[in-house]
């Protein structure tokens, strides 16, 4: 099936636009240079499509509440599938990579004025499971979804290898809740390099027309500076500069694009740390188009018994350092939500409990939604001090403040992100939302549904694709590749290979897309 699937692919490639520049391409950095984007239309502004292909157990109790995995604490993936076996876990996890993300929500976030999204994957995604590992694969046609829905709404994306082989954090969102192994042995390094540069090969292809702007390379790595567990700062500057490596030699850059954006995660240490890493002559480095992806919550170690004055001068006192880090590289703030305090973030925690109940913990009063959409304000203001912002994330089954969705039902979030109601003062470090003098005083006071808004009631009937034409090779329904029978393999790469990487196909899936595609130019 190889050559059919690159018949195909070569067929497709006939109908792509010009590559079009949004936010994260406007941040091009030369070797040694300073951030090109400045203006307030380059920033970035997106949502995390978290717990999709990587599950995080506190954000879809309803995913585990459920016969054998209900009488056992589920940490992560690994577990998940370790419990249910894996032809269960299977059929399980493809109807939730069918069900979690849709086209409407794409919708959605064009309706929003977002322009970016960011993917997280784990490595068993990219490269060969192991077979004491219990995961399972088959996310590349549901991936081939969103990135084509990303085309059709113009987004940006950033994928994500969330989860490195060995662990980088020790956290569920690695995949697996345990030691942090990565830094242990070779084969970690190997096998993550590899799926760095399958994931690479693969999101870069033409037929995508440039949609994948952004590769991170990993995310939150503990070192040793902030956690006793943690690698060593040497093995993480390790796989950053071979990771850098591996995705430039194994990107395909079309015609009018820069090179892809490597992006890396501050390792939860002071910005201006990374200064000088970008070009470290002892490291022999002298990067080209990258970023820093910084992660900021207000919530733990203590944080929760806060005032909500307290929780906006926390983020205004952050505002000098973003500032001046974004002097030197791009800063994205990758992940932040509205969240203050850890309600139902133990998913066990709200079994039972509706939405309704739920969002009236925050409902409550008119002041606890007010405030919500204050600390919406002071964040997206600070963070675009730098270049910009991604919520965390897309979808919370009952913790409306993680969820962007729910937030934007409450109106905790505006429809404009660049809509404010307060004055802010960058140059202060406490109280630079002036939350006592709206522009418009009273008259500019918000309304918020004192109950559970569903999501779903956000009229985007009157959303159209804008690159409709860019990838015709997309389904349209969630239920077209919703299937076991469609699968996607991710030929083996070398991580320093810029050798031509292959996806083999499925019979069903490339009948499905060569069928849609002469429909198209019938129609044509």
């Amino acid at each position: 099936m190889r050559s059919f699937s690159q018949a195909l692919t070569c067929l497709l490639s006939l109908s792509l636009l010009a590559p079009t520049a949004f936010a994260l391409s406007s941040w091009y950095t030369e070797p040694g240079g300073t951030p090109a984007g400045s203006d307030d239309g380059d920033k970035v502004r997106g949502v995390n499509l978290g717990g999709w292909f990587l599950l995080e157990n506190w954000m879809m109790p309803s995913f585990l509440e459920t016969d054998i995995v209900k009488d056992t604490y589920i940490n992560d993936e690994w577990s998940y599938c370790l419990v249910l076996g894996q032809d269960e876990c299977m059929t399980r996890l493809e109807a939730h990579w069918d069900s979690y993300i849709s086209e409407d929500d794409f919708k959605r976030f064009a309706y929003y004025s977002l322009n970016t999204v960011r993917i997280p994957m784990g490595y068993w995604a990219w490269t060969d499971v192991e077979d004491y590992e219990p995961y399972i694969q088959g996310q590349l046609p549901y991936l081939e979804r969103a990135l084509n829905w990303s085309s059709w709404y113009g987004l940006d994306v950033m994928l994500d290898l969330h989860g490195l082989a060995g662990g980088q954090n020790g956290q569920d969102n690695q995949g697996y809740k345990g030691p942090i192994e990565f830094q242990l042995n070779t084969t970690n390094m190997d096998r993550s390099l590899e799926a760095l540069a399958n994931m690479t090969a693969f999101v870069t292809q033409e037929k995508w027309n440039g949609v994948v702007k952004a590769i991170e390379l990993t995310n939150e790595p503990y070192i040793l500076e902030y956690s006793s567990a943690g690698m060593s700062f040497d093995d993480l500057a390790d796989f950053y500069v071979k990771g850098y490596k591996t995705v430039r030699a194994n990107e395909n850059i079309i015609s009018g694009a820069n090179e892809t954006m490597v992006v890396i995660h501050d390792a939860f240490q002071p910005l201006l740390n990374w200064k000088y890493f970008w070009s470290e002559a002892s490291l022999g480095l002298n990067w080209t188009n990258y970023a820093l992806d910084t992660h900021i919550y207000d919530v733990f170690n203590g944080a929760s018994s806060k005032t909500h004055q307290e929780h906006l001068d926390t983020i205004c006192a952050l505002s000098s350092s973003i500032a001046e880090a974004q002097t030197y590289f791009p800063v994205i703030v990758g992940e932040f939500a509205l969240g203050v305090n850890t309600y139902c973030v133990d998913y066990q925690s709200c079994w039972g409990l509706t939405l309704d109940e739920v969002i009236s913990n925050f409902t409550s009063t008119y002041e606890a939604s007010l405030f919500l959409r204050q600390f919406w304000e002071v964040q997206s203001s600070v963070y675009e001090l730098g270049a910009g912002w991604i919520f965390w994330s897309v979808h919370h089954e009952l913790a409306g403040p993680w969820s962007w969705t729910q937030s934007a039902a409450q109106n905790w979030i505006p429809q404009d992100p660049t809509e404010k109601i307060y004055p802010f003062y960058s140059g202060n470090s406490s109280s630079c939302l002036d939350t006592a003098n709206p522009f418009n005083g009273d008259n500019d006071s918000p309304t918020f549904p004192l109950y559970a808004n569903n999501y779903t009631n956000i009229d985007i009937s009157g959303v159209e694709p804008k690159n409709l034409n860019a990838n015709n090779n997309a389904n349209t329904s969630n239920s077209t590749t919703g299937s076991s029978s469609t699968s996607s393999s991710v030929s083996t790469a070398s991580s320093t290979s810029g050798a031509l990487h292959t996806t083999s196909f499925s019979i069903s899936s490339s009948i499905v897309s060569f069928v849609f595609l002469l429909s198209y130019f019938t129609i044509l």
